[in-house]
């Protein structure tokens, strides 16, 4: 059995966790590669994480593309702040 995905050829490229600690709060990243969060604890940013996934499942496509030309804007290393 292979481990690539379906449709695709190669196998799928290494993959970092979506949840990290640092400082002692608790962030996830999206796909786009932004951080979320300050959370409190793990479990906090889990279902924030599961939160942000309903949402991009559910949103318009519209809202979605202003969501990741939002994202895009906000450059790498900023870290939006929960709700944002």
């Amino acid at each position: 059995m292979s481990d690539n995905r379906l449709g695709e050829d190669a196998p799928p490229p290494k993959r970092s966790p979506r949840l990290y600690e640092e400082n002692g709060e608790w962030y996830f990243r999206t796909r786009e590669g932004a951080a979320m969060g300050p959370y409190a604890t793990r479990e906090e940013a889990e279902q924030g994480l599961a939160d942000f996934i309903e949402f991009i499942q559910l949103a318009p496509l519209d809202t979605f593309a202003s969501f990741t030309d939002a994202l895009s804007e906000d450059g790498e290393g900023e870290q939006p702040q929960e709700g944002d």
